[in-house]
C-alpha cells in the first residue's frame, strides 16, 4: 500500500480494487474491439501464417476476434456471479433510484468511496456486455457479400434471408456500440479531469487511491485458478458452437 501525503498526514492510500482476471478481461477487450473495428471498416490485414504458409485473410482476423470476444464476454458473466467481490454484479448493478442518487452527490465532499464500479458505471458496464453478446451473435451468421464475400461459421444453419437481416443487426449494433464507447471514454476523461480519479490507471494497476480518512472495505479476491478454468470452459463453449455449423 502507499500514500500520497501533505504535511505528515496522508491524503489518500492506495488499495487494491480490481483483481488481474477482471484487467485482463478488459485490456483483451479494448486490443480485439480494436482489431474487429479495423478488420471490418477498413481490411487490408491479410497475412502469410509464418508456420503454416496459408494465407490468413481479413475476415478470418475479423472472426477469430468475435469469437475470442464472444468468450472473453461468456468469462465475465460467469465472473460476475462467482469472481471477486468488485467484479460481481450484485456489487455495482443498482436500480434508478442509486444511480440518480450518485449522480446527484458526484461533487460533494465527503462522498463515499466506491472501491469497484459505481451505480452509473455499473450500467454501462451490463450495456456493454448485452450489446457485445449481441454483436458476437449476430456475426456468428452474418454473411458480407459486398465487402469480403466471407460468412459466419453457423451462416449455413440459416436462410439467406435470415443472414441478411442478420448482417444488418450486426451492423446497426455497433453503431450503438461506438455511441456507448465514447460515452464510456467520456466520462473517463471526466473523472480524471474534474474528479481528479483517475481510473485508467487503476485498470492497469488495480489499485484506486482511497481517502485517508475513508475505512478501508474489505474485499474478497477470487482464485486466478478458478478464472483459468472459467476461461477454459467459455472457450470450450464457444468453439462448441462454432461447430454446430460445420
Amino acid at each position: 500500500m502507499s500514500d500520497s501525503t501533505t504535511g505528515n498526514q496522508p491524503a489518500t492510500r492506495k488499495i487494491k480494487v480490481w483483481d488481474a482476471p477482471v484487467r485482463l478481461f478488459h485490456w483483451a477487450l479494448v486490443l480485439l474491439i480494436g482489431l474487429s473495428y479495423a478488420t471490418g471498416e477498413f481490411g487490408g490485414l491479410d497475412f502469410t501464417n509464418p508456420l503454416t504458409g496459408n494465407m490468413v485473410g481479413n475476415m478470418d482476423l475479423h472472426m477469430w476476434s468475435g469469437m475470442t470476444i464472444l468468450a472473453l464476454v461468456l468469462f465475465r458473466v460467469t465472473w460476475g456471479f462467482l469472481g471477486s467481490d468488485t467484479a460481481k454484479f450484485s456489487d455495482f448493478v443498482r436500480g434508478p433510484g442509486a444511480i440518480f442518487s450518485y449522480l446527484g452527490g458526484m461533487f460533494k465532499k465527503g462522498t463515499k468511496f466506491i472501491a469497484g464500479h459505481n451505480p452509473a458505471g455499473g450500467i454501462v458496464v451490463v450495456l456493454i456486455l448485452i450489446m457485445l453478446l449481441m454483436q458476437a451473435a449476430t456475426g456468428l451468421f452474418s454473411k458480407e457479400d459486398d465487402f469480403f464475400g466471407n460468412a459466419g461459421p453457423l451462416n449455413s444453419l440459416v436462410s439467406e434471408e435470415t443472414a441478411k437481416i442478420l448482417t444488418r443487426r450486426h451492423h446497426q449494433i455497433w453503431g450503438y456500440m461506438e455511441l456507448v464507447i465514447l460515452l464510456h471514454l467520456a466520462a473517463n476523461v471526466f473523472y480524471w479531469l474534474v474528479l481528479k480519479q483517475d481510473l485508467i490507471v487503476a485498470m492497469f494497476t488495480g489499485k484506486k487511491a482511497l481517502p485517508a480518512a475513508a475505512e478501508i472495505p474489505q474485499i474478497t479476491f477470487a482464485s486466478k485458478a478458478k478464472a483459468a478454468v472459467l476461461m477454459v470452459i467459455a472457450a470450450a463453449v464457444v468453439w462448441g458452437i462454432t461447430q454446430l455449423g460445420a
